[in-house]
């Protein structure tokens, strides 16, 4: 119930975008898209190694409670992280091609930034 409550406030807020807000939003994505990119990469090159995330099924056995104590079994699809051996040489070329790619988003986002104000300020008038 409290879930359901606080999607709905979520959605009730961001129907409260102001038009400025709305016109940005997909510009802002792919400067975070980029930025995120980056960061793995990074963090892939400072420990020399990449890290997979996969789901695998797992099973737990607990003691549940309830009027009775009794044993559970439960499946649990968590997350498993394996590291990956990668060429350092070519992260740091994907790299420089990232932080390109990141330099071209923002440069698109002030684009979007004027053209957005322009529309809002002609429209209010």
């Amino acid at each position: 119930m409290k879930r359901t409550i606080a999607i709905l406030c979520l959605l009730v807020l961001g129907a409260c975008a102001t038009p400025q807000e709305k016109c940005l939003k997909t510009t802002q994505g792919r400067v975070a898209a980029a930025e995120k990119r980056i960061a793995v990469t990074q963090g892939n090159i400072d420990r020399g190694y990449a890290v997979h995330v996969s789901r695998r099924l797992q099973t737990s056995v607990g003691i549940c409670t309830g009027r009775v104590f009794r044993t559970c079994v439960g499946q649990n699809n968590g997350p498993v992280e394996t590291p990956v051996s990668i060429d350092i040489s070519e992260e740091r070329k994907k790299l420089e091609r990232q932080r390109a790619e990141l330099s071209a988003a923002q440069i698109a986002y002030q684009s979007q930034v004027s053209q957005c104000r322009r529309v809002v300020r002609d429209s209010s008038s």
